[in-house]
């Protein structure tokens, strides 16, 4: 996507987070279109500048709202902090790329794309899975037919949260296992459906805090196709995606964290025949960058719209109340 006539100017709250160390502000800093202009931290002394060279650091959020030279604002905050961040930054005029999910409800996701509605700005979530080439592959491979009617999927994404005083095992701030990778195994499969299930079940194991440690849940999208999901911090680290039709299944490993190399789709036919089918490969991060810039700069539609959001928030509450969590 080409780099917007002049780059977008980028403040990021919470920046010593590690989605935001580890893969954002490296995007926004690798991006001819992205100028990194201001971070804030209130743990870090400095302000989580870190390697990443910011015009100014500070150790206060307002600080970065109140840049004028700000018009973007990364949050990468506990869950629970969304609403009240993102509806900050709209009413200082700031465009927003939420961290995934974009709340932890569908009440609180409403009213902040209302406030940026209202404010005419730009709200986006930031889940990059569907930015890498193999994404999209993925979906017009289903959308093409080839797998005839769908009948099962399977959706896994698990590993070990084994730091303890990680925000995700805090119910309060918005934490549990579906929460935070839900987004990966359920996105994938309203897109393959092309609606919401008519019915779900679920099943949770807590954890002493009392969040979802595990969880595992049965959708039900009707006209013969059904899906499992599994979540968990408390298991061996696996990414799986697996879609059955009548004609043909598709198989994705390392289907939601893909990196340049991870570029084929395992397609195993009816007759027995297996193909691999080349998608190519990108830093999702990245592209989801400079696509969000895109929508900020030009008259780019987003590739995925705030009421998408909200809809997979909805089925992840009707999965949380089957599993008997509160809301």
């Amino acid at each position: 996507m080409p780099a917007p006539a002049r780059p977008v100017g980028w403040g990021v709250i919470g920046a010593t987070s590690q989605v935001a160390r580890k893969a954002v502000l490296p995007a926004i800093v690798a991006s001819p279109g992205a100028r990194l202009v201001a971070v804030a931290s209130e743990s870090a002394a400095d302000g989580g500048a870190g390697r990443f060279e910011p015009l100014r650091a500070h150790r206060a959020y307002d600080a970065v709202l109140d840049d004028p030279e700000v018009e973007a604002v990364y949050v990468p905050l506990p869950n629970s902090l969304h609403r009240e961040w993102v509806v900050r930054a709209a009413a200082a005029g700031k465009h927003v790329l939420c961290e995934k999910p974009l709340a932890p409800t569908v009440a609180d996701a409403e009213a902040m794309a209302a406030a940026c509605e209202i404010a005419g700005v730009t709200l986006l979530e930031a889940y990059m899975t569907p930015f890498h080439p193999r994404a999209a592959a993925l979906d017009a491979l289903v959308a093409s037919g080839r797998l005839g009617a769908l009948r099962f999927a399977r959706a896994s994404f698990t590993g070990v949260l084994d730091r303890h005083d990680d925000h995700r095992w805090r119910p309060e701030m918005g934490g549990g296992s579906l929460l935070d990778v839900g987004i990966y195994c359920v996105a994938p499969l309203l897109t393959a459906a092309g609606r919401t299930p008519a019915r779900v079940e679920a099943s949770a194991t807590l954890a002493k805090s009392g969040v979802d440690v595990s969880f595992s849940g049965w959708l039900d999208f009707g006209d013969g196709f059904t899906a499992t999901i599994e979540c968990s911090f408390d298991a061996p680290e696996r990414q799986f995606l697996e879609i059955v039709g009548t004609e043909a299944a598709l198989l994705v490993d390392r289907a939601y964290t893909p990196g340049p190399a991870d570029t084929t789709i395992t397609l195993r036919r009816r007759d027995g025949r297996v193909e691999e089918i080349a998608a190519g490969g990108a830093d999702p991060y990245r592209e989801m960058i400079e696509h969000f810039q895109a929508v900020v700069r030009t008259t780019a539609p987003p590739r995925r719209s705030c009421a998408a959001s909200i809809t997979l928030l909805g089925v992840l509450e009707r999965l949380r109340a089957a599993a008997g969590l509160a809301a």
